[in-house]
């Protein structure tokens, strides 16, 4: 006999010992390496083409991320031209007492002071508010101004009511503003 009759009686021998749940099981087996060898194939195929997009993705993105480098000099020279004029100074302070006026808080008196700040093209100008108003409309005031305007800082905030009965309350207001000096 052949070597490949031999092997063909063998395994006749072994479905016929194995029954039919042997047959089904071996049937499975086969049917397990086919589906491997199509099916997953294209599934892997597929993700190995969805990894590749990833990487390119991610190094595209790298690329983008790079902001040019700023010396600390530019990033000053930015942040000091955000600033507004001097000669803006009198539009800022209508708008300020504009504000007041329009929640009902008196500005009668103010105290300016303006001084350089050395070493730099700003000048700093305190100015000191006393208003007589209502708690909220003092409040409301001061969130309008500081929603409205990002170049006055509030450096100081004092209250004082001379009668516990009385609905309006003394405030004492400073506000910093810096501004640039002309060139």
């Amino acid at each position: 006999m052949t070597m490949l009759a031999e092997l063909r009686e063998s395994g006749l021998r072994a479905l016929n010992a194995a029954g039919w749940a042997g047959v089904l099981g071996i049937g499975l087996c086969v049917f397990a390496v086919s589906f491997d060898l199509t099916g997953n194939r294209a599934l892997a195929d597929e993700a190995d083409q969805l990894r590749r997009e990833a990487r390119s993705l991610a190094k595209t993105q790298r690329q983008h991320r790079r902001v040019p480098e700023v010396s600390e000099r530019e990033r000053l020279a930015a942040f000091y031209a955000g600033l507004p004029l001097a000669e803006r100074l009198p539009e800022l302070l209508v708008r300020l007492h504009g504000h007041a006026l329009a929640r009902g808080v008196p500005t009668d008196k103010a105290d300016y002071r303006v001084q350089a700040v050395a070493g730099t093209p700003l000048e700093q100008v305190s100015l000191e508010l006393p208003v007589r108003a209502s708690y909220p409309a003092i409040r409301q005031w001061l969130d309008d101004v500081r929603a409205g305007m990002p170049e006055l800082a509030l450096d100081d905030l004092a209250f004082r009511r001379a009668d516990i009965g009385k609905p309006d309350i003394e405030a004492r207001v400073r506000f910093v503003i810096f501004l640039r000096r002309p060139a």
